[in-house]
């Protein structure tokens, strides 16, 4: 019996929009104005810096551990604030969590580090009951389907108690799947090939449908 519906937070409930502008825009500035760089070059090297990391480690989620590589000045929580105004949600977000509240427990599970979700979650926070960072709550990316598990231990609920949906096959499908989450791949532009039908979701008004 399900219990638990869990949510991907960026690409699933938020556009990456405001990730776009913390991480392309705002922090080069910052580096820029650090360096006596134009904002060009700043970009360039802040984004080779990101390729070098990759996101495959904690690290690169990590607002903190960039202002500390960088040497940068000030607050990263005020850089966030300054973007606050990009956070766009997609139009299904709030009927289907209203929808979805009344029968089950809602939750997020991010990659995002927490100081990067609580702004991003913001607009939709009263819907969850819990909001989970597995990097900084776990020190696991979601692709590690210990990061699952550790979430389940948390609820303590079971896997099969819970349904996960998100836009990332790995992420989102596979790892929780393993583990014996229900899992579902949300497809909004309906383009992978590599995910069952029957598992593939092109909105949130469906996945409502199916749990409904």
């Amino acid at each position: 019996m399900v219990c638990v519906v869990s949510f991907d937070l960026e690409g699933t409930l938020v556009d990456m929009t405001f990730g776009d502008m913390v991480w392309n825009v705002g922090l080069p500035r910052l580096y820029a104005l650090k360096k006596g760089l134009d904002f060009d070059e700043a970009r360039r090297i802040v984004l080779g810096e990101y390729a070098r990391v990759g996101e495959d480690r904690v690290e690169w989620y990590d607002i903190h551990y960039w202002f500390r590589l960088f040497d940068l000045s000030g607050n990263p929580q005020r850089l966030m604030d300054a973007y606050r105004g990009y956070i766009r949600l997609f139009p299904d977000v709030v009927e289907a969590l209203e929808r979805l509240g009344r029968r089950y427990q809602l939750i997020i599970v991010t990659n995002s580090n927490r100081l990067f979700v609580d702004v991003l979650a913001q607009p939709v926070i009263r819907y969850f009951d819990h909001v989970f960072s597995t990097t900084s709550d776990f020190g696991l990316l979601k692709k590690n389907p210990d990061a699952y598990r550790r979430v389940c231990m948390a609820l303590g609920i079971e896997p099969s108690e819970m349904v996960h949906v998100g836009d990332r096959v790995l992420d989102d499908f596979e790892s929780p799947r393993s583990v014996g989450v229900n899992a579902y791949f949300l497809d909004r532009q309906d383009a992978c090939t590599c995910v069952p039908v029957q598992y593939k979701v092109r909105s949130l008004h469906e996945l409502v449908g199916l749990l409904t």
